[in-house]
């Protein structure tokens, strides 16, 4: 039996693999991926994050995307690694709460297609998040009996990592405390909320989840960067909310949902398995946290694969309960369509792949795949390291990130993208940067419509247009004066 599941999990393990492979040799071009791969960048040329260049999630997205030296290759890399370790967790998880063979393997494929679907070839927060997370409930359901401090620690401690690559993962701790804490109950008595207050793995759990993040806020209050920190990577949602087609409102309606199917948990404490009840609980707080901005990106989904994958799982050992699945995937729908969450096509990107590697098409045509954009952001890169230094700053009018991580240049002043700029007025900010820094070239995309009356004035008297057949883009090089 040992070994029947150990090949199987290899079996999941090399299908993962090959169909992350292909995402290795994808060009520069998503645009999430452009600004960790820029940030990442910044900091291994000693710029400090929020403070010297601008995005809004916490800082270990960035650090790796620095470990990967600017390279998406390396950046992917990393991504497949904690994919992969994802998976196996996942299967010896589900393995340790049934003696079945198929459970396993029906998570695992669960968790595959749910990657697959939910953009988990893409370096993005939530792959590297939930692996921590999964980590800690996978230690918490192993030693469930054990209530010391040092386990709470450890537990604590790996959703603070899973928060400092994206702050979602808080609802996933408000989850599975939830489920440890409330869903044991046997009867509603003060004495019993009394002695979860008592518990050393409580504390332990909330010590060790608040304590590094507290630290970062006095890493980046000591480098001069504790508003933009706390407002931009702790805080971002709060924006989110007002420049996306969502109110406070809808965030209410949303909350009172999820209010009222955790009573309908609770409730249901008697009549379903304790196992059910846990993940379900993990299920609807990682939705939560999914849906929190209102935006339709697919990868948000992805935090809620490996709860809906453990519960689909459970459907095969006595765990099970069909009206807890069935009211997740119930979720699941109600929120995709709801939300209109977008989709991208798989089968043609595969079919791309091939016919690269095949030697079919080149790397031109293999670079159309994704848009006319990114052939021209690799052109326009070219010409950029070609004619500046490896530090000099340039600047962009347009969000065109992706050309600084091609170019590996950085822009003038904090922020990456013109979206920024308007986002937080950053337009007299950026306008003195670039007059103190002067880069040697400054760009205006061609698919940027919107006129900056004060940054015209400036090329006007500072540089020259300068117009090559191979470029759409306007280009502007430094006088020299």
């Amino acid at each position: 039996m040992k070994k029947r599941l150990n090949k199987t999990l290899i079996f999941l393990l090399v299908i993962n693999l090959i169909l992350y492979v292909p995402s290795l040799f994808e060009p520069i071009s998503y645009g999430d991926e452009c600004i960790y791969l820029t940030l990442g960048n910044a900091f291994r040329k000693g710029l400090v994050f929020y403070r010297d260049i601008h995005d809004n999630k916490p800082p270990l997205l960035y650090l790796l995307a620095a470990l990967a030296n600017g390279k998406l290759f390396y950046f992917r890399l990393l991504a497949i690694i904690a994919n992969l370790t994802h998976l196996a967790l996942i299967y010896l998880l589900i393995k340790k709460l049934t003696k079945n063979k198929w459970p396993p393997f029906i998570g695992g494929l669960i968790f595959t297609v749910g990657y697959l679907a939910f953009e988990g070839r893409i370096a993005n927060g939530e792959i590297f998040m939930m692996l921590p997370v999964t980590l800690a409930v996978y230690l918490l359901i192993s030693n469930f009996k054990n209530k010391n401090l040092p386990l709470g620690l450890i537990i604590g401690l790996l959703f603070a990592i899973g928060f400092l690559f994206k702050i979602p993962v808080a609802f996933d701790l408000f989850g599975i405390l939830f489920a440890t804490y409330i869903l044991t109950f046997k009867k509603i008595k003060f004495q019993n909320l009394a002695n979860i207050f008592k518990e050393k793995r409580f504390w332990g759990i909330i010590i060790g989840f608040f304590l590094p993040v507290f630290i970062s806020i006095l890493y980046y209050s000591s480098r001069g960067a504790f508003i933009p920190y706390v407002r931009s990577a702790l805080m971002q949602n709060i924006g989110y909310l007002s420049s996306w087609q969502g109110s406070g409102l809808d965030l209410i309606v949303r909350g009172l949902i999820l209010i009222l199917l955790s009573l309908a948990l609770f409730l249901a404490r008697k009549k379903c398995s304790y196992y059910s009840l846990f993940f379900g609980s993990w299920f609807i707080f990682a939705l939560f946290g999914a849906l929190l901005s209102g935006r339709p990106y697919p990868h948000y989904l992805i935090e809620i694969i490996p709860p809906l994958s453990i519960l689909t799982a459970l459907t095969f050992t006595k765990q099970r309960n069909f009206f807890v699945l069935l009211t997740s995937y119930f979720l699941i729908l109600t929120a995709y369509f709801y939300f209109h969450f977008w989709w991208y096509p798989i089968l043609p990107y595969y079919k791309n792949f091939f016919s690269y590697s095949s030697g079919k098409i080149s790397q031109e045509q293999y670079f159309s795949y994704w848009g006319e954009r990114t052939k021209k952001n690799y052109r326009l890169a070219k010409f950029i390291r070609g004619t500046s230094l490896p530090n000099d700053r340039i600047f962009i009018w347009g969000d065109a990130c992706c050309v600084y991580a091609i170019s590996k240049r950085l822009p003038p002043g904090r922020y990456t993208v013109n979206y920024h700029i308007f986002d937080f007025n950053g337009f007299k900010e950026t306008l003195r940067a670039i007059k103190k820094v002067k880069p040697p070239i400054i760009v205006k995309m061609k698919n940027e419509t919107r006129i900056w009356p004060e940054l015209d004035s400036f090329l006007i008297k500072n540089y020259y247009a300068l117009f090559l057949p191979d470029l759409d883009d306007q280009i502007y090089l430094r006088l020299n004066h």
